[in-house]
């Protein structure tokens, strides 16, 4: 199983330094930190779960991290944080449309990255691919209860 933690790690790491390189350009024509533009796309596709604890919840960032960056995008008016109707202890973060042509740089970017990283990945590959992912993501989850 040594042999499939570094085929894992090492790719992971690969894949995580193509992307950097590929959105340096957006991270400095917008004056922009990684986290920022992680949450950004978060807020573009999450949906009703759409609060600073649900994009804590993906493990991507620290509460601290992702405090901080809101409060940038607030101030750079990307993010409005609108209280919840039901619950006051609660916050929404809602993307503005200023935020409409970085996303679209973004969302353009990161779609012409993954074609070229799935280049010659079949569907039925990809389908493969994704259901061990989602187990390991499983079985991740499951032993990070028991810890």
């Amino acid at each position: 199983m040594c042999e499939m933690e570094s085929i894992i790690f090492t790719n992971l790491s690969k894949y995580k330094k193509l992307y950097e390189k590929k959105l340096c350009k957006i991270h400095e024509n917008y004056d922009l930190r990684k986290i920022d533009m992680e949450i950004i796309v978060y807020l573009a596709n999450c949906g009703e779960e759409d609060t600073a604890r649900d994009i804590a919840n993906t493990n991507m960032f620290t509460k601290g991290h992702i405090s901080q960056s809101v409060k940038r995008l607030c101030e750079m008016e990307y993010v409005t944080v609108k209280q919840d109707e039901k619950d006051m202890r609660i916050q929404h973060l809602k993307l503005t449309d200023k935020v409409n042509p970085l996303l679209k740089e973004l969302l353009t970017e990161k779609e012409e990255m993954e074609k070229s990283v799935f280049a010659g990945v079949t569907e039925d590959e990809f389908k493969v691919m994704k259901q061990v992912f989602d187990k390991m993501c499983s079985n991740i989850m499951k032993e990070m209860q028991n810890i």
